[in-house]
């Protein structure tokens, strides 16, 4: 991790209020200048503005499956939730992407290798043809986007008093709890609608960033 030594009018500005200057005031920039990104520390982001932060993956809930009196209770739970966590600044974010059917594509062409390899003993021609019309289908969902699914992310937050390492890791040992207390929190809230809960991985980071900057390129590579 590199740090950047700003000797210019020190920032006070949240990380969600972030404001970026226009390339019109600036003149030509890089969307390295241009981003509130600092860089990727371990599994965390590092913002300009001071702040170290992490993002939990949260599976949704199927509000179609439920009741009225349940979708009230869900929203009460959900607004008791917030509450808790007011000091902490949780930012949501929600955004909808592709499904990923490469792994499940991936299984359909082994089997199909498998067939192939062994056709002289089988000898099942047409199964091999099945194999290969449901490869050439998910394929075509996959480049055609016909299928997609919401995903939800919490971004919590800590923020760094100095730019140093120690204090990096002072942060990070913080709001590695805060990430623990967090996830508690929501499975206590709502245990009963079996809640999956993932705090992304910097590879988790990296691909999710890439969507936002170049979505009809990240379906291609991510």
């Amino acid at each position: 991790m590199i740090f950047v030594v700003n000797n210019k009018k020190k920032m006070d500005r949240t990380v969600f209020d972030y404001e970026v200057e226009t390339l019109a005031k600036k003149g030509q920039r890089t969307i390295q200048d241009l981003s509130v990104i600092e860089g990727i520390y371990k599994d965390y982001v590092l913002l300009k503005n001071g702040y170290l932060t992490s993002i939990l993956q949260v599976s949704g809930i199927n509000m179609d499956l439920l009741a009225e009196y349940e979708q009230n209770r869900l929203f009460e739970d959900y607004g008791s939730f917030l509450m808790s966590q007011v000091h902490d600044q949780l930012q949501v974010i929600s955004m909808t992407v592709p499904v990923d059917l490469r792994s499940y594509n991936l299984g359909w062409k082994k089997r199909y290798l498998h067939e192939l390899e062994n056709k002289d003993i089988t000898g099942n021609e047409y199964k091999r043809k099945l194999i290969a019309s449901y490869i050439d289908h998910f394929q075509s969902i996959r480049l055609k986007d016909e299928m997609s699914t919401k995903q939800h992310f919490i971004v919590i937050r800590e923020k760094m008093n100095k730019r140093t390492f120690q204090d990096l890791e002072r942060a990070e040992s913080i709001l590695s709890k805060k990430v623990e207390e967090i996830s508690n929190s929501l499975r206590s809230t709502f245990e009963t609608y079996d809640l999956a809960i993932k705090k992304l991985s910097e590879k988790d980071i990296l691909t999710l960033l890439y969507r936002y900057f170049d979505f009809d390129m990240s379906k291609l590579y991510c």
